[in-house]
């Protein structure tokens, strides 16, 4: 994936709603046409873990900076996400 298209996602990211799953929290951010995952929990950094599309289900994966994840990690607990 490309870091201008991973940047693009990470930061419509922000305004997402996470849900908390037994995974981890998951939210669902649509850029470009595709709805891609992202990932945020645990010891590791956010990441976007495959993308839905015209096609189907594709593999696409990019870790944030760590200037994302610390972002992404301040919206989620301004979320309040449980």
């Amino acid at each position: 994936m490309d870091q201008d298209t991973a940047d693009k996602v990470f930061e419509a990211a922000l305004t997402a709603t996470f849900r908390r799953t037994n995974l981890g929290l998951h939210a669902e951010v649509s850029v470009g046409g595709y709805t891609y995952t992202v990932e945020a929990g645990g010891g590791f950094l956010a990441c976007i873990d495959g993308r839905t599309g015209y096609g189907g289900d594709e593999h696409a994966f990019a870790n944030a900076t760590p200037e994302q994840d610390a972002a992404l990690r301040r919206a989620i607990a301004a979320q309040g996400t449980k």
